[in-house]
């Protein structure tokens, strides 16, 4: 079974990380996020629990266990919020209107808005109000939570029911 970028696996004996000044032991049955994958079979990962320890962890494919872990549900007709923006806080709303293997179709729709002060309040989806371009985008699953990368500066998630907060720039 292949390990790839973003596979939890668990170690199968203790690690040590760290300097000679700072060393720190990772105990047997940690789990641990990889995030690189060598074909020579080390594995670069970190704790998936950060209060054991922020360092990288390099580790070989053999002393580590793969977790499998069921995959994230994404249904027609869920919602995601992408809130991105340099100096205003921007909230666009999605709704996933096709799934696919291991992509959705999705389409932007409008918002209700509330002012709450000057240039700035709490938004919430308008779904009726769907756009009729349609985008693909890519599922990535991360443990049990799911996101779809927008741009390069921008990612959506599952929305979770609440008013969102939005600023604006003049």
């Amino acid at each position: 079974m292949a390990i790839k970028k973003n596979d939890i696996v668990t170690n199968n004996k203790e690690t040590h990380v760290g300097s000679p000044h700072n060393p720190l032991t990772i105990p047997a049955g940690t789990q641990l996020r990889v995030w690189k994958a060598t074909r020579r079979g080390i594995l670069y990962c970190t704790a998936v629990d950060r209060s054991l320890s922020y360092y990288t962890i390099n580790i070989h494919r053999g002393d580590v266990t793969k977790v499998e872990q069921p995959k994230p549900v994404v249904n027609v007709g869920d919602i995601f919020v992408c809130s991105w923006g340099y100096d205003q806080t921007n909230i666009d709303y999605y709704k996933v209107l096709e799934v696919k293997n291991k992509s959705v179709v999705i389409a932007s729709f409008g918002q209700d808005r509330n002012y709450t002060g000057h240039m700035q309040g709490e938004c919430s989806p308008v779904p009726t109000a769907v756009s009729d371009r349609r985008i693909t985008k890519r599922i990535i699953a991360c443990g049990d939570s799911v996101s779809l990368k927008m741009t390069s500066y921008s990612w959506a998630y599952p929305w979770n029911g609440k008013t969102n907060h939005f600023t604006e720039w003049a």
